[in-house]
């Protein structure tokens, strides 16, 4: 519960976490330096690594899933020629950010009031899950409010609130009857945090080519 909670702060004060990354952008640089850092520490040492043991070339296929599955998601709906005003296309887009919010919510889950899987650091799949989010609220806070206005902005993050909540209600719900399940998921959502270090690894790299 306490992740949770924190979530939801973290999401009320986007707003406040994009103006900052505006008017300290240096600053905000080397914030996000240190947090995709963590974020791959977390995934790799205390995530991936420890359910290659228990489940071997599962937990590998299920941490490719998710790496697939956002990388595409988050291709398809913010990069590319694609029109990207219809209503359909709006209304996708909600859906898939909603879904995303689910997968994030449901990775907050308390495992420390139940005994779910073999992780030996629970903590770190939802610390890392609140290190992505904190990156991937303010790049959608930014897109929807100077797309369509604050109000489209606010709404998506609204939006992202509910399938949060409903995530990490469904997760206690289903976890506590399959615990072992959760192992992989875990895998899985290591996978998709790393989509978002594929993403800054990239990004850097692009921009220093475009500097020379």
């Amino acid at each position: 519960m306490f992740y949770l909670v924190l979530s939801l702060a973290q999401l009320a004060l986007t707003p406040l976490v994009v103006l900052g990354v505006t008017r300290y952008r240096r600053l905000s640089q080397v914030f996000a330096f240190v947090l995709v850092a963590a974020i791959t520490y977390n995934i790799f040492a205390h995530i991936i690594m420890e359910h290659l043991e228990a489940w071997g070339v599962e937990a590998v296929i299920a941490a490719g899933l998710g790496l697939v599955v956002f990388s595409y998601g988050d291709h398809f709906f913010f990069v590319g020629s694609l029109k990207k005003s219809s209503s359909i296309f709006l209304v996708l887009l909600q859906i898939f950010l909603f879904l995303h919010a689910m997968t994030d919510g449901a990775a907050l889950i308390d495992v420390n009031n139940m005994p779910i899987g073999n992780t030996l650091h629970p903590e770190k799949l939802s610390q890392s899950v609140l290190l992505h989010r904190l990156m991937f609220e303010a790049f959608l806070w930014k897109y929807f409010y100077e797309s369509y206005g604050s109000k489209a902005a606010l709404l998506v993050l609204l939006n992202i609130a509910i399938g949060t909540v409903l995530g990490y209600a469904a997760s206690q719900a289903i976890f506590s009857h399959m615990p072992a399940y959760f192992d992989l998921f875990e895998a899985f959502m290591g996978g998709a945090l790393f989509h978002l270090v594929y993403d800054y690894v990239k990004e850097s790299v692009l921009r220093i080519q475009h500097h020379h």
